[in-house]
């Protein structure tokens, strides 16, 4: 009789705690190409699905970055799957950076969400962004283009403004030349201000100018959800004022954070920037996916 008790009970455990944590390196396919994801999934009980939020990383950045590995394990341990993608040249991505535009990224946000919606227990009606940076842009343009319909969206210095950017390419006088020249011949060689040599193409030049200075007031209009916004006072990359501006269309939350430039813990030991910044997330998309 106490077999037959240990064991029901041990058949019982198994049932509702079928799916155990896991961390998945794949690829899935978007535009015809293989791109590299990480899948993170936290437990969960037998029958239920799980909220997702994907992973849009910065211009030149990647899906492994220690600020979004920070990020993702606070949210696998409220009980939300992750989805990080390298987008075209970055990471492990096969892909020549020459294919790294808005246009491709986009895709491959929305092909890494179907992927997880399909092959693993995750709620297709939960869903949310983490963008920074450029990924900041692509979940407003995503949004704008009713692309995907996210019910939260956390920003992280969003690149929202074309005319802003520049400054990151040392101003209009670097980077009109190198849009001429990539239109001219097809791409441009950069060399960005950490020393990562890109090869700008001319479609990545047409995606920045196709949306407007107001992206930040088109995507709020169709967006339904909760957005949370984080910048620095001090980041010389996207002007806070930018940031703001797109907190104010969203009708967000934000969180202002000092010190670290652009950096914001990704790319160096200030733990305690990330850390906020990690939680503060947490504790938003648990809040917006508990509704």
């Amino acid at each position: 009789m106490k077999k037959l008790f240990v064991l029901l009970l041990g058949l019982t455990l198994a049932l509702t705690c079928a799916a155990v944590a896991e961390t998945i390196d794949t690829t899935v396919e978007s535009r015809g190409v293989q791109v590299p994801v990480t899948i993170v999934m936290p437990e969960i009980k037998e029958g239920e699905k799980a909220p997702v939020v994907v992973f849009a990383h910065g211009h030149g950045g990647t899906r492994a970055e220690t600020g979004f590995a920070t990020i993702i394990e606070q949210l696998q341990n409220k009980g939300i799957a992750c989805v990080a993608v390298d987008f075209p040249g970055c990471g492990t991505s096969t892909e020549s950076f020459q294919k790294n535009t808005l246009t491709n990224m986009k895709a491959d946000v929305v092909a890494a969400l179907n992927h997880v919606i399909a092959n693993y227990p995750v709620d297709a009606e939960k869903t949310g962004i983490f963008g920074y940076s450029m990924g900041g842009r692509i979940a407003l343009e995503l949004t704008a283009e009713e692309a995907w319909k996210f019910d939260g969206m956390a920003l992280l210095a969003p690149a929202a403004s074309t005319a802003d950017l520049k400054g990151f390419f040392g101003g209009a006088e670097v980077f009109d030349p190198l849009q001429d020249k990539a239109i001219a011949e097809g791409y441009a060689v950069f060399t960005t201000m950490f020393g990562q040599v890109q090869e700008l193409s001319k479609e990545w030049f047409e995606d920045m100018a196709k949306m407007p200075e107001n992206s930040p007031e088109l995507a709020a209009a169709k967006f339904e959800g909760d957005a949370i916004v984080f910048y620095g006072e001090d980041d010389p990359s996207v002007n806070p004022a930018v940031s703001q501006g797109v907190a104010d269309a969203l009708k967000a939350q934000v969180c202002v954070v000092t010190g670290d430039q652009h950096s914001y813990g990704f790319y160096s030991d200030k733990v305690e920037i990330i850390n906020t910044i990690a939680s503060r997330t947490a504790e938003f998309f648990a809040t917006v996916f508990a509704k």
